[in-house]
């Protein structure tokens, strides 16, 4: 990927091993569009397979050096409107 102040210009070799996992950059042209299609894809991949999205974030955080947050409860797992049942 070489960038020149906003704009981006992607090899056809990176096109295509991005295309492979499903992330779509054939029409990006600037680091804006580069933002918004990885936005896609990552909601997708939240929706469709969130422990490769869970994954994946904890490698982002491992290579920054950031720690994650704990995790939080989702609340319609914790039973609400199951009243009686244990």
């Amino acid at each position: 990927m070489l960038r020149s102040g906003n704009s981006l210009r992607l090899s056809a070799m990176e096109i295509e091993s991005c295309r492979r996992v499903g992330l779509d950059l054939e029409a990006v042209r600037t680091s804006n569009e580069f933002a918004a299609a990885l936005l896609r894809w990552l909601d997708g991949l939240g929706d469709v397979r969130p422990d490769l999205l869970e994954r994946f974030v904890g490698e982002m955080a491992r290579a920054k050096g950031v720690a994650l947050p704990p995790r939080l409860a989702d609340v319609s797992a914790a039973g609400i409107g199951d009243a009686g049942r244990p």
